[in-house]
C-alpha cells in the first residue's frame, strides 16, 4: 500500500491573563474562555469576573491536512478564518 503524505499543523496556545482597561463586567459570576481552533473547542477553567482575568491556561490544537501537498496549501486554508474573538452572554439577562 502506498504511503499517503499529509501535513500536520499544531498550535500551542498559552493564555496568561486578559485585561480590558475601563471595562467593568456587569455579571459577577465566574467566567471562562471558550476557544475554537481547527474546529476543536476547548475552554479554560472558570475565574472570577474581575480584570485582569488570570487564566494561566495552555491548550494544544492539532489538525492534519491530508489534501495539502505543500505548506502553502495549509496557509491558504488557514487564511480563510478571520474571526479573532466574540463575546456571548445569556439572552435572559
Amino acid at each position: 500500500m502506498p504511503k499517503v503524505k499529509a501535513l500536520q499543523c499544531a498550535l500551542a496556545l498559552e493564555i496568561r491573563s486578559v485585561t480590558c482597561p475601563g471595562v467593568v463586567l456587569k455579571d459577577k459570576e465566574d467566567i471562562y474562555l471558550s476557544i475554537c481552533v481547527f474546529g476543536q473547542y476547548k475552554k479554560t477553567q472558570c475565574v472570577p469576573a474581575t480584570f485582569p482575568l488570570v487564566f494561566n491556561a495552555r491548550m494544544v490544537f492539532e489538525k492534519v491536512f491530508p489534501e495539502a501537498v505543500d505548506p502553502g496549501d495549509v496557509v491558504a486554508q488557514l487564511e480563510l478564518g478571520e474571526t479573532l474573538s466574540t463575546y456571548d452572554e445569556n439572552t435572559r439577562d
